[in-house]
């Protein structure tokens, strides 16, 4: 026993202290192992989002947050915006100034004549896009072809209705050809209403509509008084009134050049010597006639045209037998 004993210690210390003998193998997978442990985190922070410690330093304000590329092109385009509204906006403010500002204000002098005062020009809306320059390329004085307001409009003065023109105004009620005219009261015909250009107009109308409504009339009117009407002429340059003329010129067989060579508005009409011969021009329209007689008892004409008292004597008798002729077919 004791001879086993010594046998089991001489091989205990004959037993190298180092016992184990890595392989080769063995030691690179050891030495290699911690490069791993150091690459594994380094590339998963590299694919990976920003640290927390990132985010939350950026989102308190203890570092700037870096902006991409997009991000600051983004940026630069909303400010070129906001510059380019705000250019829009001071151009609008600069048109409307310049609409409702007078060009020139008016200062009375102790002698009683009016000077004038011109204000400063200022660029109109349509100049800072054009740098001024009028259609032919030319620069002009204020930059943009704009049309001279220096002579002020007449205002309109309308004539006091002769009795036979009431008479007839009167009788265009009745009849309830104002039914529909805004301008006038229910209770009543009130003249003082027909003092502007829309109740004028909207007479003429009512004329008209009379005129068709009682077509029967017209062959019941005196020819003398008519064709004396015809013979003086076109109560005004508008084509309607123009053509009315001459329809009644053409019906009684008044040779256009006879009226033309006399008549003070030539020069300016666009119908000098042409007839009518469209429509039926051997029958008498009243429609016309009651056009052109209204137009010559309200004398709305041009200040050129000076009616004759002759005219106006056949003008007031034609009315006259219009509404008397009017009741008695009825």
């Amino acid at each position: 026993m004791s001879r086993f004993r010594a046998l089991c210690s001489h091989r205990f210390h004959a037993l190298p202290k180092t016992p184990l003998h890595s392989t080769p193998i063995l030691q690179r997978a050891i030495s290699t192992s911690p490069q791993f442990e150091d690459q594994i985190p380094e590339n998963k922070t590299q694919k990976g989002k920003k640290p927390l410690v990132d985010l939350f330093k950026e989102a308190v304000g203890l570092r700037e947050k870096p902006e991409s590329e997009s991000e600051g092109e983004d940026r630069e385009l909303k400010k070129r915006l906001r510059e380019l509204e705000r250019e829009v906006r001071r151009l609008k403010a600069n048109a409307v100034t310049e609409s409702e500002t007078p060009k020139k204000k008016k200062e009375l002098k102790k002698d009683g004549v009016l000077k004038e005062q011109t204000k400063p020009k200022t660029s109109s809306l349509s100049s800072l896009f054009s740098n001024g320059k009028n259609r032919d390329g030319k620069r002009g004085e204020s930059g943009s072809l704009e049309k001279k307001e220096d002579e002020e409009e007449e205002p309109v003065v309308f004539k006091d209705f002769s009795e036979d023109m009431l008479l007839f105004v009167s009788h265009l009620h009745r009849e309830g050809y104002f039914k529909d005219a805004n301008f006038l009261p229910r209770s009543g015909l009130i003249y003082g209403a027909f003092d502007d250009s829309y109740s004028r107009a909207y007479i003429k109308f009512a004329a008209e509509r009379f005129g068709k409504d009682n077509q029967e009339i017209a062959q019941w009117l005196s020819g003398s008084d008519l064709k004396k009407v015809a013979l003086f002429g076109c109560p005004s340059l508008s084509r309607k009134s123009v053509f009315a003329a001459k329809r009644l010129r053409t019906f009684f067989r008044i040779q256009e050049e006879l009226v033309c060579s006399k008549c003070v508005l030539k020069q300016s009409c666009k119908f000098v010597n042409q007839s009518v011969w469209k429509g039926d021009t051997k029958s008498l329209n009243l429609s016309v006639v009651m056009r052109l007689l209204t137009l010559y008892a309200m004398e709305s004409m041009p200040p050129q045209l000076v009616l004759p008292d002759e005219v106006k004597a056949s003008v007031g008798r034609l009315l006259k037998e219009v509404v008397r002729l009017s009741e008695t077919v009825a």
